[in-house]
């Protein structure tokens, strides 16, 4: 009977020993690391099926700029300031691309582009709106948090006003002497000015 059981063991271990990799192996190392990278896609596809549909599609209109920001945390207030802090870096970027095709628009409009100086004080201002745009003027619309494997993982939808930047950039004209003496850049933004509460307006 002894006998019978000190082979039943034997039969157990050998068995226990044959599903896995032997530790300290190359073939046990492969199973460590595909182990942690099937944890990591899992992790990932339960992320990607619970962000909010707002986040994944931003709105899109002609008076503001959207930007959704995703910040991650054990700590439910800084997964916010990472998820809010990721939205401005990316109203950033619009906002400098904005200002960029509004400044385009206003040369073309008073027929200044060839001139070198005009251009280079075209760049200056529109380096100096950015920096100012980006400070103020954004407002949070949506938020939401969700927990997964024990961390926070927060969403933020950050607007910012497209007329704010336009107010910017006509700021910015009238303090540059090189193109505020131009007689038809107050006109210019007005047109552009117009154009963006019209547009606003359609959408009440």
């Amino acid at each position: 009977m002894k006998k019978i059981i000190c082979l039943f063991l034997g039969l157990i271990i050998i068995t226990l020993t044959s599903c896995g990799p032997k530790p300290g192996t190359p073939e046990a190392a492969l199973k460590i690391r595909k182990d942690q990278i099937e944890k990591v896609e899992k992790k990932v596809e339960k992320t990607v099926s619970n962000i909010p549909n707002w986040c994944l599609n931003p709105p899109i209109s002609d008076y503001a700029i959207a930007a959704c920001g995703a910040g991650e945390s054990a700590n439910m207030n800084m997964a916010r300031n990472r998820a809010v802090l990721d939205a401005k870096r990316q109203l950033a970027d619009s906002i400098d691309s904005e200002i960029s095709s509004r400044m385009e628009d206003f040369l073309k409009s008073t027929g200044m582009g060839a001139n070198e100086q005009v251009k280079q004080a075209s760049e200056i201002v529109t380096k100096n709106t950015t920096i100012e745009a980006k400070l103020t003027g954004y407002k949070q619309t949506k938020s939401e948090a969700i927990s997964i494997s024990g961390k926070f993982q927060f969403y933020v939808l950050l607007e910012y006003p497209i007329g704010k930047a336009n107010k910017a950039l006509l700021n910015q004209i009238k303090k540059n002497e090189i193109l505020s003496t131009q007689k038809d850049a107050d006109k210019a933004m007005a047109e552009l000015e117009a154009e963006i509460e019209k547009r606003r307006k359609s959408k009440e």
